[in-house]
């Protein structure tokens, strides 16, 4: 589209629009179209611009400029002339196209041709300009002319424009009629207002209530001011909230009012927001505290406190802790600690120096505006108050303050701040700190916090609690990692060899294997009785797990009735006490003996306790007794006979292994027969004395035997 830029700068408008095809068209070409058309235009080259209009489909200009056309041909046909611009009437509507009508009207009249000009503006529906031309031409139909266009303004409710022909002519009365029926209370008010007409009282009433209604109140309010009708005028400037007419009517009116129509001036600014303005206007009404509000809304805080100076107590104190919370807000400190006080809040200047880290001021408040039984009250309460709202550094001070760690301890205990409640227990309560350390591990546990459970178990000695919260939510990795810290290595393997049983034979070896747990693989092979792997692999890598390997091996072989075998094993695992107590388990006392005395004598004596034990609850006290006399114990084997009431054989045990028991048997065996009269009793008892070598009580024994305690006297031959 080169070409056609060039063409409209040349003007050579005929090449633009053979340029252009009308048949294709694209938003582009649309808009070269109407570029020509609008060049074409003001070159006043009518064909061009009639072919652009047909081209873009706008049917009515394209018609039009057709018409124009035909006016130039038959003025040419009728003139001979070669320029049909030249005639007027298509200067003319080429101006009505472009919508200039005033120079159209211009072209009309200086030809003369009235009509055709106040025909243009009837078509256009202009009918006040068509009138004015009849007016400034005198035409002799001009009064038809108004009435017919007032009448058309009636029947097409124009009531307005109807109006304003009759305020032309002077009827003020019907205009003012004719502005209220068609909703224009406020012209029909300026009629009556500047016109100098004996109105009617009825006519004056239905302006204004119509104005009234029509919610003008202030327009309502200046016509009854000019009426001289005040207090309906006050009225209405109050209803239109405008009050400074009201009350500049007041103060010439009605000075009394002024207070009141200030105080509610003031009130119609606040609701608008306009708290700023309201504040003069409360002091004028001599409403104060609606003044201070006004002021300590509008942010005003030096006015406020101006006003404030002047008020009782009771009414200044909640205006002076606005005043000083504006203060804190602004961080000057001072000025909200002195409004604090006059308001009769010391303990919110108490709480701010507290929140801003200034507590020697803090204190300095309390001191010099508190007694003394409140202040630790007030201290808790507002320590309370700082945890509930998570300032928890300041609340631990004001408890620290009144000597209360414990409230610390529990408000950082409920938030969950377990490092600063540590922190207080190690301090204060020492020896509750590994209970605490439980406490928190286990809460921790149940949240589901595991490291930081861990922490705290770990640090309680209770470690053995994390290993069972890790194994629980089969976190064994973790278990096996805290058990090699804190445990020993057996302790580890048994819980890695829990987890390869879990895993199942293969998976549970590689797992071991990729750990590096080489005591638990080892351990892993025995349980399953793969002794061989078992001590290869401890041969090759942990060598102090070889005799851990020969002590499983042997409880194998012992469950397997190997007996001989399991004794070696039993022996090379450094457990000769195990291999002795398999063979006390089967009865088998000799060989038992035997491995007792080649590797664990201190060992001997035990069995042959037991041994003799065994033969006793058979019965066979004499291989009970020999058994005694091996280990040493003839005491053992005395106290069997004495229990047995066997004396005789107590006394010959003791005189041959315990001489020094030989009394205790005798005075045994007298205290048994006392209050017994047998004649053989008594013979035994003084015997036994004899042969103990105590002379006196033998005698002593012998002479209380008596002849009718035996039935043949000769039985005493002999003794």
């Amino acid at each position: 589209m080169i070409e056609f830029g060039f063409a409209i700068e040349a003007r050579d408008l005929v090449k633009a629009m053979e340029i252009l095809d009308p048949l294709e068209m694209t938003p582009e070409t649309e808009a070269n179209w109407k570029t020509l058309a609008k060049v074409a235009l003001e070159e006043q080259n009518i064909v061009v611009a009639e072919r652009c209009y047909s081209a873009l489909g706008d049917v009515a200009r394209s018609s039009y400029l057709h018409k124009i056309l035909k006016m130039m041909d038959d003025y040419k046909k009728q003139t001979g002339k070669e320029n049909g611009l030249e005639y007027y009437k298509a200067q003319a509507h080429l101006a009505i196209l472009e919508k200039q009508l005033y120079k159209a009207e211009t072209i009309f009249l200086n030809q003369n041709e009235d009509e055709e000009a106040m025909e243009m503006y009837q078509e256009l529906h202009k009918w006040t300009e068509s009138i004015k031309i009849a007016e400034k031409r005198n035409h002799p139909d001009v009064k038809d002319f108004k009435a017919n266009y007032f009448k058309w303004l009636i029947d097409t409710n124009q009531e307005g424009k109807a109006a304003e022909m009759k305020e032309n002519e002077g009827d003020y009365e019907g205009a003012i009629d004719l502005y209220l029926k068609g909703g224009l209370p406020a012209k029909a008010a300026f009629i009556a207002s500047n016109y100098a007409v004996n109105y009617s009282q009825d006519l004056l009433e239905k302006i204004a209530t119509t104005l009234i209604q029509a919610g003008m109140h202030e327009k309502a309010g200046e016509f009854y001011e000019k009426l001289e009708m005040l207090q309906k005028a006050l009225n209405s400037y109050c209803e239109g909230n405008a009050f400074k007419k009201a009350v500049d009517l007041a103060r010439k009116a009605a000075p009394a009012l002024v207070a009141q129509l200030e105080e509610r001036w003031g009130d119609w600014l606040v609701s608008q927001r306009q708290t700023e303005n309201a504040i003069n206007h409360y002091k004028e009404a001599n409403q104060f505290q609606k003044a201070i509000e006004a002021a300590i809304q509008a942010r005003q805080w030096n006015i406020s406190i101006q006003l404030l100076q002047n008020q009782p107590p009771e009414v200044s104190r909640p205006f002076y802790k606005q005043v000083a919370r504006h203060y804190a807000d602004v961080k000057q400190y001072d000025l909200a600690e002195k409004y604090y006080v006059k308001a009769g809040a010391p303990v919110e200047a108490f709480e701010l120096y507290i929140r801003v880290n200034k507590w020697e001021l803090a204190f300095k408040i309390a001191r010099e505006n508190l007694p003394e039984s409140e202040i630790v009250q007030l201290y808790a309460r507002i320590g309370q108050k700082f945890a509930e709202e998570g300032h928890y550094k300041e609340a631990e001070r004001l408890f620290m303050e009144i000597q209360e760690p414990d409230l610390a301890i529990n408000m950082y205990k409920k938030a969950g701040q377990y490092d600063n409640m540590i922190r207080l227990v190690s301090k204060f309560r020492k020896n509750l700190l590994r209970d605490t350390h439980l406490s928190i591990a286990q809460k921790l546990e149940r949240e589901g916090t595991f490291k930081q459970a861990e922490y705290h178990y770990t640090e309680s000695g209770a470690w053995h609690g994390a290993v069972e919260m890790y194994k629980n939510n089969a976190m064994w990795e973790d278990a096996i990692r805290v058990c090699r810290i804190n445990g020993t290595d057996k302790e580890t393997s048994e819980l890695a060899k829990r987890w390869a049983e879990s895993l199942g034979p293969d998976v549970g070896m590689k797992m071991l294997l990729k750990m590096n747990l080489v005591d638990a693989v080892i351990e892993y092979l025995t349980d399953r009785n793969e002794f061989q792997e078992a001590f290869k692999m401890a041969q090759q890598n942990a060598k102090h797990k070889i005799r851990d390997v020969h002590l499983k091996y042997a409880l194998f072989l012992e469950d397997e009735k190997r007996y001989k075998e399991a004794e070696e094993e039993f022996i090379k695992a450094g457990k000769p006490a195990e291999a002795i107590s398999m063979y006390e388990h089967q009865g088998d006392w000799h060989s038992a003996l035997q491995v007792a005395r080649q590797y664990d004598p201190q060992n001997v004596a035990g069995i042959l306790l037991n041994q003799g034990k065994f033969f006793l609850e058979r019965r066979d006290y004499a291989k009970a007794e020999q058994c005694y006399i091996q280990a040493k114990k003839p005491d053992l084997a005395i106290k069997m006979y004495t229990e047995m009431g066997q004396h005789t054989e107590a006394l010959r045990v003791a005189k041959k292994h315990a001489p020094n028991l030989v009394e205790k048997i005798n005075r045994s065996a007298v205290s048994q027969n006392q209050g017994v009269i047998s004649g053989d009793q008594l013979l035994q008892s003084a015997k036994l004395w004899e042969e103990s070598r105590d002379w006196g009580r033998a005698i002593e024994t012998y002479l209380e035997i008596r002849k009718e305690h035996f039935d043949d006297p000769l039985t005493l031959v002999g003794f």
